[in-house]
């Protein structure tokens, strides 16, 4: 009997331990993740001093292309281009100002910076030619279980698709895009709707309109459409399967932003999907 005892009391011990081990692993790892990207955000953005642009920041929208996956014919005037290029929201939120050269030469797949207020997230998005290379890799292409923030493979780093989706981590320990979650409550909303992305070739603002659950493999995920009507009605789907109200109708449509992460259950996902309405 005492033997038995014995051996149970060292089994007990032994799991303990590897318990314990498991943790100190766990937590060293977020530790890293977050030290990580603190020393990559301090290093090549700073903040600016207000949200406002001046004159000579504002540039026309020369750049929005024709063709499969552009919304540029669909507006009826130059002057509609103008007006969304130009009108930079009144209550937009404070820019940042990412330095491009040092960050395209320290980091060769970094193709944006997103930068949403609100929930304070502010990271490197990444892009490879498939979708599973950044799921566990640091932007330095080392092991890093947290990842990083990646856009699509399929889209153009260009963010000139109807819709550009960028994917990251629902992390225990709040970083990557576990704060996504706190648009479910309108409060959130509120507070700030909006999602800035930065490219080496411009700036680009969108406003939240829809935040939903959805199939792990469902539409919010499509990329290509036929023309700009089947575009519009995704749109609208988009729109009405909202948990929340956004206050945007299908009189904001233009290009799309989906960000996506994990909310628990392997079969769905969480999206925030955001419309542009300034580039710049």
């Amino acid at each position: 009997m005492r033997k038995t005892e014995l051996i149970c009391g060292i089994g007990a011990v032994a799991l303990v331990v590897v318990g314990i081990v498991m943790t100190v692993r766990v937590y060293l790892g977020y530790q890293k993740g977050r030290e990580g990207y603190d020393d990559i955000e301090s290093a090549f953005t700073t903040s600016t001093a207000d949200g406002e642009l001046d004159e000579s920041d504002r540039q026309e929208d020369d750049d929005l292309k024709s063709g499969t996956g552009s919304i540029t014919d669909e507006f009826e005037s130059d002057a509609e281009m103008d007006d969304l290029t130009e009108s930079l929201p009144d209550d937009a939120p404070e820019r940042i100002t990412v330095d491009w050269d040092s960050l395209a030469d320290t980091y060769e797949d970094c193709i944006a910076w997103i930068h949403i207020p609100a929930v304070e997230i502010s990271y490197p998005v990444m892009q490879s030619e498939d979708n599973d290379y950044y799921l566990h890799r640091a932007p330095d292409n080392s092991y890093l279980y947290a990842g990083s923030i990646f856009m699509d493979y399929q889209n153009h780093a260009d963010l000139e698709d109807y819709n550009t989706v960028i994917y990251g981590h629902n992390m225990r320990d709040g970083s990557m895009f576990a704060k996504l979650k706190k648009f479910c409550d309108s409060e959130t909303m509120v507070l700030c709707p909006y999602i800035w992305i930065y490219t080496p070739d411009g700036d680009f603002l969108y406003h939240i309109f829809s935040v939903h659950s959805v199939d792990a493999v469902g539409d919010a995920y499509k990329i290509s459409f036929e023309d700009y009507g089947s575009y519009a009605e995704w749109f609208d789907e988009m729109t009405g399967e909202s948990e929340i109200d956004t206050e945007v109708t299908s009189s904001d449509i233009d290009r799309v932003v989906t960000l996506s992460t994990c909310n628990g259950n392997s079969a769905t996902r969480l999206v925030v999907q955001g419309v542009l309405v300034w580039q710049g």
